[in-house]
């Protein structure tokens, strides 16, 4: 009796160390990723995208897109919007970036000027195809033209605080 009431406690034990063990691996387990998500760690143009946004209350939305290292598709690495952080950059501003100037465009329905603007580091040099997109609203700017100012002023900000593209991945 003795012998079965330790193994019984003992299958318990066992039992209960698997469950934990299992649910701990659960944990870990990231979920996966949607389709137009890449996984992106780029913990330093996160930092620099959030500071600057909080400097500028003239403009809705702020993020920093490039191909990051070991990948072939442009994608966001810095938003004011977390959630954003990884999503695969849009055919449009695909073609936005094509033309390589900056680009603003009206948009009536939601009161805002759309910008996309290249960006470089601060010698000028390449971050994998890297640009801004920001949304400046129409009070704040009468024109494309006063948006595209705005936009250039915020994106000469950033660039001079990306001394090269693998900065912008290091902690």
């Amino acid at each position: 009796m003795i012998m079965t009431a330790n193994r019984a406690r003992r299958a318990r034990i066992l039992a209960l160390t698997l469950s934990v063990f299992t649910s701990i691996a659960w944990a870990q387990t990231p979920a996966p990723l949607p389709a137009n998500y890449v996984q992106v760690s780029a913990p330093t143009a996160q930092r620099i995208v959030a500071a600057d946004k909080k400097q500028h209350m003239e403009i809705v939305k702020l993020g920093l897109h490039a191909v990051p290292p070991s990948l072939d598709v442009h994608a966001i690495i810095g938003s004011d919007n977390l959630q954003k952080v990884g999503k695969k950059s849009s055919a449009a501003d695909m073609e936005k970036l094509a033309t390589g100037n900056p680009v603003a465009v009206r948009v009536e329905k939601d009161k805002i000027y759309d910008l996309l603007l290249p960006i470089t580091d601060a010698n000028g040099g390449d971050i994998g195809g890297g640009f801004v997109v920001m949304e400046v609203p129409f009070s704040n700017a009468k024109s494309e033209a006063e948006a595209l100012k705005i936009g250039v002023a915020i994106r000469d900000e950033i660039q001079k605080q990306i001394p090269n593209r693998e900065a912008l991945y290091q902690r």
